[in-house]
Parts: C-alpha cells; sequence; structure tokens
C-alpha cells in the first residue's frame, strides 16, 4: 500500500542552498535509472506538441527542444522558470490543480512527480490526463530493492535527498497501479508497463 509522506524539497525555496544541491542529486539519480534516456527513446520523433508536468529544472524539455525543434514544448511546475531555459519553452509557473494543463492532445509526460499524489488526487487528474493521445510516465517503483539501493547511496547525498528518496519510494507504484488511479484501462488507451532493477516503474499509454 502507498504511503505519503511530504517531501522535504516542496517545500523549501527554490533558491535554498540545500533544495539546489538536492536537485544536483536528483539529476544523478535520474541518470543512474536510466529516466530520460527512456522517455527520449519513446517519444515520436513527429511529436507536434509534447507537454511535461512537474517539470523541474526544464532540463527534459531542453534536451527534446534540441532533438525535436519542430514541436511546441510546454512545461508545468509550482517554481519560476529556470534562467537557462530555451525561449522556445513555454513555461507556466501554476498549481496544476488549480490550472490544469489546457493543451488536451499530444504527448504528457510525466517524470517522478505522480508519486506526490494521493489515489484521490490521481483520479482527478486523470479527467484531464486522458484527454492526451500518448502518455508517458516515470515513477518510483515501490520495492524493497530500490530502498535498498537507495540505503547504498546515502554516503553520496544531501540529507534532504535521502529523507525525499525514501518516501519517494514508499509512495510509488506497482504493476496496475497507475493506468486504474488515473482510469486509462477503462478510457480506451493501450497501455504498457515495465519495471526495472534501478527502481522505476515505467508507463507508457497510447489512445487506440
Amino acid at each position: 500500500m502507498r504511503k505519503l509522506t511530504p517531501e522535504l524539497l516542496d517545500h523549501l525555496p527554490h533558491d535554498d542552498p540545500g533544495a539546489i544541491r538536492s536537485r544536483d542529486d536528483l539529476r544523478r539519480i535520474n541518470r543512474f535509472m536510466g529516466n530520460e534516456a527512456w522517455i527520449l527513446g519513446n517519444l515520436n520523433p513527429n511529436s507536434t506538441h509534447i507537454t511535461e508536468i512537474g517539470a523541474g529544472d526544464g532540463y527534459l524539455l531542453s534536451i527534446i527542444h534540441v532533438l525535436q525543434p519542430q514541436a511546441k514544448l510546454t512545461a508545468y511546475d509550482l517554481a519560476p522558470r529556470p534562467d537557462d531555459l530555451p525561449d522556445a519553452i513555454e513555461w507556466i509557473q501554476t498549481d496544476i490543480f488549480e490550472n490544469p494543463p489546457n493543451q488536451t492532445h499530444g504527448v504528457l509526460i510525466a517524470n517522478l512527480i505522480l508519486h506526490h499524489f494521493s489515489d484521490a488526487q490521481l483520479t482527478h487528474l486523470g479527467s484531464w490526463i486522458r484527454e492526451f493521445d500518448t502518455i508517458i510516465t516515470n515513477e518510483p517503483l515501490r520495492s524493497p530493492i530500490p530502498a535498498f539501493l537507495g540505503k547504498l547511496a546515502y554516503p553520496f547525498i544531501h540529507p534532504i535527498t535521502r529523507h525525499d528518496m525514501r518516501v519517494s519510494i514508499e509512495a510509488g507504484f506497482v504493476s496496475g497501479e497507475l493506468p486504474n488511479l488515473l482510469q486509462l484501462d477503462t478510457n480506451g488507451f493501450e497501455i504498457c508497463e515495465t519495471s526495472t532493477w534501478r527502481g522505476a516503474q515505467r508507463m507508457l499509454a497510447f489512445r487506440h
């Protein structure tokens, strides 16, 4: 069963030194898990509009901008627009519960963001997530193996990251949970889920 505990990074100012260090840790963890490479490998090169929720520092969309300059790119996040973000990327600083994306076609990316939300919140989000044609999610796998690997990393990461890594895994997903919560499996989507030993629970959903 999922256990939701507030993450420290979510309640720190964006320019807090500990938050900055923790975001650096998260970039390294993402690379170790292969998250961004997997997302990029599953993007249709002919996509016309790609939306990312919880875009963080904008790193993933910046790469997509280089690889697919023809695509319209939109980012949603609580944080302000990063200073070095390419001008072509639309950045919307908002709470997606208060201002859900009005782009309801194309590709939706959610990388390590959906585990922050309760089951009820995810079901609520599903009402507009289901309007996209393709949904790509990458979330923590709720399993003892990722928890063990996370502990091995403790000496090398900031205390904020140690705390947030543990609670992220506890709030993560196992196969079948996310499609069910978002009600994708009953609304005309073809779903493919995979998990990795490095701690990722991944989903591709395509509208029939």
